[in-house]
């Protein structure tokens, strides 16, 4: 099953996709245009569940109309470990991932989580 990460804010989404055990950053969108381009990437990469940090109830309803598995995941020092991740690179490439890696991070320790036969 194919998964999605996302790191839920006020004006970006952080994004990242799993196909197999390892989760890995996608791409950035804009809030406000978040739906049509989840919808798009769901639709795109196969998901099967998607797995979202801390967010609004009614973005997770925004979700949940997808008729997709929506979990939901402790996303407690992704934000701090992503940009740890990247200081080897520039501060506008730093700024350019930093969310689709804290998805990343977020879905990861979600995949690392489960029971190895879920």
């Amino acid at each position: 099953m194919n998964y999605l990460g996302i790191d839920y804010g006020a004006a970006k989404i952080g994004v990242a996709l799993a196909t197999g055990p390892l989760a890995e950053p996608l791409t950035t969108i804009k809030t406000e245009k978040a739906l049509p381009s989840l919808n798009h990437l769901i639709s795109h990469h196969h998901i099967g569940a998607v797995v979202v940090g801390d967010c609004p109830g009614n973005f997770l309803d925004l979700l949940s109309s997808f008729n997709i598995t929506v979990f939901t995941a402790d996303e407690t020092l992704s934000s701090y470990d992503a940009r740890r991740s990247l200081l080897h690179t520039t501060q506008k490439k730093r700024r350019a991932i930093e969310h689709a890696t804290a998805a990343a991070i977020i879905l990861q320790n979600w995949l690392d989580s489960r029971p190895q036969n879920q």
